[in-house]
C-alpha cells in the first residue's frame, strides 16, 4: 500500500504524455501557455518538461515523442489546487479537445526522495510483514492438523480397547 504525505513534507507528481507528432506545435504551446500561467500558483516549486532522448528503448518515434512532466509542490493540497485551477483545465481540455495524445496521460504523485537508510528501513519492514503474513498463513494449518492430530487420539484409543477387547474374547 503507498504511503500517504507527511504534513510539511513536498510533493512531486509525475506526468508522461504520448504526443501525436502532428500534433507536437499544439502541444508545446500549450505546455508553455501552462508553465506560464502557473507561475504564481501557492506551493508551485517548479514544473519541469523532458522530452524523451533517441536511444536504444525509446517509446518516441516516427508517430509520437513522449514527455514526462514533473512538479513539486508545498503540499499535496496546493497541487490539487493547480489541477482545478483554470489554466490547468485549460491544459488539460486543450490535450483532449486538440487530440494531441495517443492515450491518457499517467499521473503519479510521490513524496521526498527516499535516502539509503529509508530504503533499508523499508524493505526491513516489507520483510518483517511478509513474514509475519506467512505465519498467520501457516498458523491455520498447524491448528488443523493439530486438531487432526487431537481428535485422531480419542479414536485410536477406542481401536485398541475394541481390539484388545475382542482378541480377549
Amino acid at each position: 500500500m503507498p504511503a500517504a504525505a507527511s504534513a510539511g513534507s513536498s510533493v512531486y507528481a509525475y506526468l508522461t504524455f504520448h504526443v501525436r507528432n502532428p500534433r507536437l506545435a499544439l502541444f508545446c504551446e500549450a505546455a508553455a501557455s501552462l508553465l506560464a500561467a502557473s507561475e504564481n500558483d501557492k506551493g508551485r516549486q517548479w514544473i519541469h518538461i523532458h522530452r524523451e532522448l533517441a536511444w536504444a528503448r525509446a517509446i518516441s518515434n516516427e508517430e509520437i515523442s513522449l514527455f514526462v512532466m514533473c512538479q513539486k509542490w508545498e503540499s499535496a493540497s496546493d497541487l490539487e489546487a493547480h489541477t482545478r485551477s483554470k489554466h490547468g483545465q485549460e491544459f488539460s481540455n486543450a490535450l483532449m479537445i486538440g487530440r494531441m495524445l495517443v492515450t491518457e496521460p499517467s499521473v503519479s504523485m510521490f513524496g521526498e526522495p527516499l535516502t539509503s537508510l529509508q530504503l533499508a528501513e523499508l524493505a526491513a519492514e516489507a520483510v518483517a510483514t511478509a513474514n509475519a503474513e506467512e505465519a498467520e498463513a501457516a498458523a491455520p494449518e498447524a491448528s488443523s492438523s493439530s486438531s487432526l492430530a487431537s481428535t485422531k487420539a480419542p479414536f485410536d484409543q477406542s481401536m485398541r480397547s475394541t481390539t484388545s477387547s475382542t482378541s480377549m474374547q
